[in-house]
């Protein structure tokens, strides 16, 4: 199992998750990303506008970020960027 961190950034605020949740593979690690870029876009406000969630190895590294506003029409590539 690996652990992957869930942080939600915005052009001038961030929340880091400290925690992490652990995967099997990186396939569930993006799933479990896009159900909650969905949940916020789908929230009962707009302050999510302009927000990503950016995930993030144990090491630091960034492995892909999904815009929040585009959550049900993105397909993350796996090496490092978000396609339509």
């Amino acid at each position: 199992m690996t652990r992957y961190f869930f942080d939600f950034k915005s052009r001038n605020q961030s929340f880091l998750d400290y925690k992490g949740e652990e995967f099997r593979a990186i396939e569930n690690a993006c799933q479990y990303a896009e159900e909650i870029a969905l949940d916020l876009k789908h929230s009962l406000n707009a302050e999510w506008v302009g927000w990503s969630v950016e995930v993030f190895n144990a090491t630091g590294q960034k492995l892909f970020s999904l815009p929040v506003a585009a959550a049900e029409l993105v397909s993350v590539d796996l090496r490092g960027s978000a396609t339509r």
